[in-house]
């Protein structure tokens, strides 16, 4: 037989629904009571949340400043190579001075090679230099952009941050300000009847009542017996699911 408990004078709503008070004050209670557990979860889920966003920033600062880094080494490189390119060249002028002395043909044709030598070195060294200056003129390209997307995006953050830090006083307002309705409302329920939805609430993850909607439990989905449905819409008793235990109602009752 399910759990029943005889209620107050009931109230009549549109399309013959019995309704009690204490039903309605319960159904309130829960209501509210799922409010003040989400702003909680809310409340609670701020420093974490502030903490993502702040690692996430530094996370993107510091890949910034690896870009910058990367290109600061790579012009680093250039001047180096232009400065070895330039010393190529003052021994190749030497050189060709040094040809214009040289008395036999031996040593003619040797310098010739490094003469040849010094030049193939001077157009390796030049080719790496153009190389260096196409990825320098595309990464700074990039590094603008991330300057500007890095900009963007701190400043979204930082007001994210903000708004999240902000929102906890308001929220602990809100709660505050549910806590005191919620006293109200259980000082209009019977002393039993509260005790039992607080019990049922503890063992159901904070859901002692579950909507009663095409003959079954909405939270278990037990079918609901055509009599002890006939009743919940009549209001003459409160009713319990027989497989969950839940306090039963009807959602235009609430």
């Amino acid at each position: 037989m399910p759990t029943q408990m005889a209620v107050p004078p009931r109230t009549r709503l549109g399309g013959g629904i019995q309704v009690n008070p204490d039903l309605r004050n319960l159904i309130a209670l829960q209501d509210i009571d799922q409010k003040i557990a989400r702003i909680q979860k809310e409340i609670s889920e701020v420093p974490a949340k502030v903490h993502n966003l702040q690692a996430e920033l530094q996370a993107i600062t510091e890949a910034h400043q690896k870009a910058a880094a990367r290109n600061q080494e790579l012009a680093k490189k250039r001047r180096a190579r232009e400065g070895e390119v330039d010393l190529m060249r003052a021994k190749l002028s030497r050189l060709k001075d040094q040809l214009m002395s040289v008395k036999t043909n031996k040593e003619y044709t040797a310098m010739l090679h490094e003469i040849q030598a010094a030049e193939d070195q001077i157009r390796t060294a030049e080719d790496e230099i153009l190389d260096i200056m196409e990825a320098l003129e595309s990464m700074e390209k990039d590094l603008k952009q991330g300057e500007k997307t890095l900009k963007t995006r701190t400043a979204e953050i930082q007001q994210a941050i903000a708004a999240a830090e902000a929102s906890v006083p308001l929220l602990e307002k809100e709660a505050q300000e549910l806590q005191e309705r919620k006293q109200e409302l259980e000082r209009l329920i019977h002393e039993d009847l509260l005790e039992r939805y607080r019990r049922i609430a503890e063992l159901r993850k904070g859901i002692a009542l579950a909507e009663a909607k095409d003959e079954l439990c909405s939270m278990c989905h037990v079918r609901i017996r055509p009599q002890v449905y006939a009743d919940l819409r009549q209001g003459e008793n409160i009713h319990s699911c027989e497989s969950c235990s839940r306090i039963l109602f009807l959602r235009n009752a609430g």
